[in-house]
């Protein structure tokens, strides 16, 4: 079922029952309306008859009766009838008009409803005391009746139902039509949106956008327009990661098989020969033994660098949480000089300390790998290894420096090593290629940026620069 059809027979239904209820509100109305007017009419009519000129013509129409015997004269000769109209004299009939219904008694003083021969009447009697002379404390009893048939207000109903039934129809047809004119109008944007994401859909082009033209009439299809053009942008975003995603992750295999084929290799062939040379010197033994184990710290260095990059990529803000720097560098600081036997880190943190937002374990990660790259990269060619960690802040950012007086990298190279599996020509030792990959995955998780220049104590400067915490003063 379609939306405009959906939308019409909403319309016919709800058109239908409001006519419906107008009309029963409408057709009581109009009954209590027509009862009230032929009251009023009855009541003038009463009114016009006992007026006192028309009793006075009464008592003198009775004196006339007495002295000649005429009875039952007509009212409508007399007097201004328009209704059926009987005058009783002491409960007998006086005067009468034609088309007056039986009525068997004139005791129900007031409005009444009669039915007689099948036909509704409406009847209002009156009764009056005439005084028969001045003289005389006499009275007669007059009782005005007057009549109209109920069948009129039974064939202006029946007028009216079928007058308003007939608009009523009308209206619900035009009504629907109507709805069903406007919701083709108004929904031909709708279908063109439609048939745009249709053809986006049968393309799987995504680079394709849709239109906000002037077409577009009502603010809601606009920002409907709007809304799925971000989500095409969204989906061709994410398209292209998974893209760059599946071509990273085919490097990364075929490195990390690289990574590990190596130290395995030489580790089977170290085991091959203590296998085959039993009696081998202790000497050779002992040499070929520490070749075996610190292939397999590179191997487990290696795995858990991996374990740690994976850990990053799946990380979410929801992690995130106020963590004091100056804490956490003085006690990732002497963690690190205590595993590595040595060095000297120097710390330079502004007091107090910067605050940041951030997932604590990533900047642990993060914070470790800069100075192992440090150590790793500078303990060959150094007597005595200095490091200094340096922290300040500006225009509402973190930054981080950590400076060696190792051997440097290459300027064309700076770029290069932050990647996975990358080493700079400088590099003589047997890492992984993964610590510098690291410190770049959590920097783009913080919304921060790296870079690598040359250090003024010889050796490289890693500098990183984070978002501060909000309400964080920065210098």
């Amino acid at each position: 079922m379609s939306f405009k059809f959906l939308i019409t027979l909403l319309v016919f239904f709800v058109t239908t029952l409001i006519v419906i209820i107008c009309g029963a509100v409408i057709n009581r109305l109009t009954e209590g309306d027509l009862r009230k007017q032929i009251d009023a009419r009855l009541n003038w009519q009463v009114q016009a008859v006992s007026s006192e000129n028309s009793l006075s013509t009464i008592l003198k129409l009775r004196r006339f009766v007495q002295r000649t015997d005429m009875l039952n004269a007509s009212v409508d000769e007399l007097f201004d009838v328009q209704i059926p109209t009987r005058i009783y004299l002491n409960n007998e009939l006086f005067l009468y008009t034609d088309g007056f219904p039986e009525i068997l008694t004139t005791s129900n003083n007031g409005y009444s409803n009669v039915a007689v021969a099948g036909k509704e009447w409406r009847v209002l009697t009156k009764t009056l005391q005439i005084p028969v002379s001045p003289r005389v404390a006499k009275y007669d009893q007059i009782a005005i009746q007057v009549a109209v048939s109920r069948d009129f207000i039974s064939t202006k109903m029946q007028d009216f139902r079928q007058t308003f039934i007939s608009v009523g129809v009308i209206a619900i047809l035009l009504s629907a039509l109507i709805t069903w004119i406007l919701c083709g109008v108004l929904l031909k944007p709708l279908k063109r949106l439609q048939s745009y994401a249709e053809n986006i859909n049968d393309s799987s082009d995504l680079s394709i956008r849709i239109p906000e033209e002037n077409l577009y009439s009502l603010s809601e299809v606009k920002v409907l327009s709007q809304s799925l053009n971000s989500m095409i942008s969204r989906l061709d975003f994410s398209s292209t990661q998974t893209e760059k995603a599946l071509d990273t992750s085919r490097g990364f295999a075929s490195n990390l098989a690289h990574e590990l084929r190596t130290p395995l290799t030489s580790m089977k062939m170290n085991l091959e020969l203590l296998e085959r040379y039993s009696d081998m010197p202790a000497d050779e033994r002992r040499k070929i033994i520490k070749d075996v184990v610190n292939q397999q710290d590179r191997l487990f260095g290696t795995l858990e660098s991996l374990r740690l990059l994976a850990r990053g990529d799946l990380s979410e803000r929801t992690v995130f949480e106020e963590v004091d720097l100056a804490l956490l560098f003085k006690e990732l600081s002497s963690r690190q000089i205590s595993n590595q036997g040595g060095g000297h880190i120097n710390l330079n943190i502004p007091d107090p300390p910067p605050l940041i937002n951030a997932w604590r374990e990533g900047l642990s990660v993060m914070f470790n790998n800069l100075i192992e790259n440090a150590y790793v990269h500078s303990d060959l060619v150094v007597e005595k290894l200095e490091i200094d960690v340096t922290v300040t802040m500006e225009d509402g950012w973190i930054y981080l420096s950590v400076d060696d007086n190792g051997v440097g990298v290459e300027k064309h190279e700076r770029r290069m090593v932050l990647e996975r599996f990358q080493r700079g020509s400088n590099n003589h030792s047997q890492g992984s290629g993964l610590g510098l990959s690291l410190v770049t995955q959590q920097v783009e998780i913080h919304s921060g940026t790296v870079e690598i220049m040359e250090s003024p104590k010889g050796g490289a400067r890693v500098r990183v620069a984070l978002p501060v915490i909000e309400g964080t003063d920065s210098n």
